[in-house]
């Protein structure tokens, strides 16, 4: 808000005011109250149309504005001013477009018959505003500690700097340091020996720089540096590394040998995404921070690569938060047979996102973007959930199989996870509980032994059957197998897939097979695509089998109906046709 103070206009003759381009009054002297019969601030925060007659604001929008808007001026221009008696009085107006940005309309009223007396004043009161606007700017645009380009300063050059990066086709670097322990110099020595030293530290600074480089106190004891020129990240972090060497040395106050460290981080620009200059300032102080938390007094890089990643993570999280919220998930199911019986035992549901733009997706194209986040927790819960509403689901129509959900290791570990099984579990009374069997990644499995084996004791105390999945990728030994005690063993695909040409993968297949009976664990294969792979299986004892030989992952509509052709004719088909003699 303007006061009369600021703009030594209340001792004029004549009437003025200042509004914004919004007609909103901001100012108003005193001759404008006196002339005119207005009290204290009567105006404050008024509508200009407030004091002109119904025709002058008709001249104000049709032929005031518009010549002010091009000509950044309008002079004498004849209005009538409603006092507060209700008189209209005609006044000859002038007004003129002020502020950096010409935001402002400054007004002046005078008599229609004294409008020559005047102008000299108002011309006085004109460069008198000019000034007091240019001393403001000039104030905004210096720290006054330091003398060096403020905040707002550096903001401006960013941008023009951003600007000419952008048309002149190079590359700039922009540096935030921060002072280390510069706190306990104050509290230590006092204010006035802090304000001191970053004096010195600015001075030191612009002194270790080239003269077309720009340096800006951002505030406190951090400082913020514009290398203009075409830097690459090798070329600006050797250059901030010896200007942490010099701030480095010590600083002669009086008596006192002051030595401080600095951190800095560094960013670059243009990048291949825009970006604006609040947030380029931002990556800056974001691998300042990381220079900070690995040891101080050193120089790191912000990395875009990983922020883009980062970014994508979190974008693809909320994306399917909504999809979880829209129902846009669903499981398919691979069924689970005896190879020797034929014998259907249960399916194994796997995840799809029927994404609204790109289709049905697989579980690898978006899980590890939200792997150990809550949206990724939710979509685990979510599975559990509604493979148990499944198996409610063919149990009532008398389809009565088992059903087995893959568990990543973030979520097995959650510190709520037996309870939310049991509780999840207790929705569903009519189902048997080893109905549902929970398959654990052999690496997950092993990563935290000992925690893994509580929680997956706890889980089979519920009554739930465990699988230790993809086995054989990992490092597990017999002592793992023991602890853990896991119901099923099963074959990672990568072993069944070349068993018949690879002499190695067979002597594995032998071993997981003498393991899971060793410790009278069932043992499935899975990835078996042929029928010479289901033969060799059964020849080394392995029964238990899933793959596209014998059927794909389908919808869970798809499953009875399968299961009905599966034990009337594609059984005989698959497997009742090899030789006995070869099991």
């Amino acid at each position: 808000m303007y006061t009369a103070a600021d703009l030594s206009l209340d001792l004029f003759p004549v009437g003025c005011l200042v509004t914004n381009l919004q007609r909103e009054i901001l100012f108003f002297n005193s001759y404008f109250n006196r002339h005119y019969g207005y009290a204290g601030d009567d105006l404050a925060g008024a509508d200009l149309f407030a004091i002109l007659s119904k025709g002058s604001q008709i001249i104000h929008d049709s032929y005031l504005m518009p010549l002010l808007v091009q000509e950044g001026h309008c002079d004498e221009i004849r209005l009538g001013i409603k006092a507060v008696n209700g008189e209209t009085i005609p006044a000859l107006v002038s007004a003129r477009l002020e502020g950096s940005g010409k935001e402002h309309v400054f007004w002046s009223f005078s008599s229609a018959t004294r409008s020559e007396e005047i102008y000299e004043e108002l011309a006085t009161a004109k460069q008198l505003l000019q000034q007091k606007v240019s001393l403001l700017h000039s104030m905004a645009d210096t720290d006054e500690l330091t003398g060096l380009p403020s905040r707002a300063a550096l903001t401006r050059h960013l941008n023009q700097q951003m600007s000419y990066s952008k048309s002149s086709e190079t590359a700039f670097a922009l540096a935030f340091v921060d002072l280390d322990g510069f706190k306990e110099i104050n509290d230590r020595h006092g204010h006035p020996v802090g304000d001191k030293l970053l004096r010195m530290v600015a001075k030191r600074i612009t002194a270790n720089l080239r003269t077309k480089d720009i340096v800006s106190r951002f505030g406190g004891d951090e400082f913020v540096i514009i290398t203009r020129g075409d830097f690459g990240a090798r070329s600006a972090m050797d250059s901030l590394t010896r200007l942490l060497q010099q701030l480095s040395e010590p600083f002669d106050i009086g008596p006192l040998s002051l030595s401080i460290s600095a951190s800095a981080g560094i960013t670059l620009y243009p990048q291949t995404e825009p970006i604006a200059s609040d947030q380029l300032v931002r990556q800056a102080d974001q691998a300042m921070y990381q220079a900070k938390l690995t040891g101080r007094n050193r120089v790191c890089l912000f990395n875009v690569d990983k922020e883009l990643a980062q970014r994508g993570k979190h974008q693809k999280a909320a994306e399917i938060k909504d999809a979880i919220a829209d129902e846009q998930f669903e499981l398919y199911y691979q069924p689970k047979i005896n190879m020797r019986t034929g014998k259907v035992l249960g399916a194994e549901a796997l995840l799809r996102w029927n994404h609204p733009a790109q289709g049905l997706l697989a579980p690898a194209s978006f899980l590890p973007d939200v792997s150990e986040c809550h949206q990724g927790l939710d979509l685990g819960r979510w599975v559990i959930t509604a493979a148990l509403a499944q198996l409610r689901s063919w149990h009532d129509r008398g389809v009565s199989i088992n059903v087995s959900v893959n568990i990543a290791g973030y979520h097995l570990q959650h510190s709520d996870f037996v309870a939310e099984l049991a509780s999840m579990l207790a929705r569903f009374p009519a189902l048997q509980k080893q109905q549902l069997e929970l398959e654990v990644l052999e690496t997950n499995a092993i990563n935290d032994i000992d925690q893994v084996a509580v929680v997956l004791g706890a889980c089979k105390r519920l009554g739930v059957k465990i699988s230790l999945d993809d086995f054989g990728t990992g490092y597990s030994t017999l002592g793992h197998l023991k602890a853990l005690k896991v119901d099923v063993l099963k074959i990672d695909r990568s072993f069944v897939k070349d068993m018949l040409t690879s002499a190695g993968d067979l002597a594995i297949l032998r071993g997981v097979i003498s393991f899971a009976q060793a410790f009278d664990c069932e043992v499935i294969a899975e990835g078996v695509e042929t029928l010479q792979h289901g033969q060799r299986l059964m020849e080394l004892g392995c029964e238990m089998a899933q793959g596209y030989y014998i059927a794909k992952p389908m919808p869970a509509g798809e499953l009875p109906a399968w299961i009905q052709v599966w034990e009337q004719s594609q059984y005989e088909k698959k497997f009742r046709s090899i030789p006995r003699d070869s099991w």
